[in-house]
């Protein structure tokens, strides 16, 4: 089992606070810790100088500015390309190690907030009908994805291992064998071929984004879906858990019973997952006691199936009608 644990907000010296890297040398994880654009000054080379001198596995999960999306998508693909090179050069320079670079891959931040934060009630409407029409764009999905191949074999031949995360509705993708959803989102994932696919299986998040469907049950959805995903994706599979607190967002719902939690990392167990990645040390850094229970929490869950739910099955079944139609429409475009 591996384990690591995201970490969006924290500065260097606050992650190599004692208990921080107590808790995380003795059950073993990694960090996966976020870097802005340009932050990579003399605190965060000694924080990685900590790390590797306390053995500690890090993985450096590079953001952009805001206006240029935070997150990296295909608009952003080349920006992004050449940050790493830079950044990795510098890193090898100053002859420090890390593990990895996550690369999270979401649609724009300004996209996102239309939806999460809208300022009028065409804000929504216009963020969903971009989805649908000038996000299609098949050269700009294609010139992105030729990047990050570029992106995924630097970061290879560095040593290092490419970490690729995505939102969970790119399972659709997947299992409707489309690109459909990600070009809509704009984020080439799955034809890129990084080492690990890490996939955000938040139950927090989905369970607030479905509580207006009674009858869908949620632990039942993550099994099944996450099930495929492992047939499919096997050991290159990984999956995000949690949340323990609010992230970029600022909304997001997170766990307030640790048994809870506990239950949906068995489901994971129950779909044959060995990688896993906490959201997220803030907010649970300071409080050494809960942040230990939720590693103790997850290397203990036994493994659950939960109870089958008709409904998922069905809701599949209908959104593979539209797939299929979406599938028709995507072909139509350029």
């Amino acid at each position: 089992m591996n384990i690591r644990i995201w970490c969006e907000f924290a500065k260097p010296a606050e992650v190599c606070n004692p208990n921080v890297l107590g808790v995380l040398k003795e059950y073993d994880i990694t960090l996966n810790y976020r870097l802005g654009y340009g932050e990579n000054d003399a605190d965060f080379y000694k924080m990685l100088e900590v790390y590797n001198e306390n053995k500690i596995p890090v993985s450096i999960w590079p953001t952009l500015p805001d206006e240029m999306g935070y997150w990296i998508n295909e608009r952003n693909a080349i920006d992004f390309h050449n940050y790493i090179k830079k950044l990795l050069d510098d890193i090898e320079k100053r002859g420090l190690n890390i593990r990895g670079i996550c690369i999270d891959m979401e649609s724009p931040l300004k996209d996102i907030k239309r939806i999460v934060y809208p300022k009028n009630k065409l804000e929504p409407v216009i963020a969903y009908s971009k989805m649908l029409t000038s996000n299609l764009n098949k050269k700009r999905f294609q010139n992105a994805l030729n990047i990050l191949k570029d992106t995924a074999a630097y970061i290879r031949e560095k040593g290092l291992e490419g970490y690729a995360t995505c939102i969970r509705h790119s399972y659709y993708d997947l299992r409707f064998g489309s690109e459909l959803m990600q070009n809509a989102l704009e984020i080439p994932v799955f034809q890129v071929p990084w080492d690990k696919y890490n996939l955000m299986y938040y139950a927090t998040m989905i369970r607030n984004e479905l509580k207006k469907y009674k009858k869908v049950n949620v632990d039942y959805l993550i099994y099944h879906q996450v099930s495929y995903l492992k047939e499919i994706l096997k050991d290159k599979l990984a999956v995000s858990v949690g949340l323990t607190n609010i992230g970029k967002l600022g909304n997001e719902p997170y766990y307030e019973c640790m048994d809870e939690f506990e239950r949906d990392v068995g489901i994971l167990k129950e779909c044959g997952v060995e990688d896993f990645s906490l959201f997220s040390l803030d907010g649970i850094m300071k409080d050494r006691s809960r942040l230990e229970d939720f590693f103790i929490r997850m290397k203990e869950a036994k493994p659950h199936k939960p109870e089958p739910c008709p409904r998922v099955h069905r809701n599949e079944v209908l959104l593979g009608y539209i797939m299929n139609l979406g599938k028709l429409y995507y072909q139509l475009l350029r």
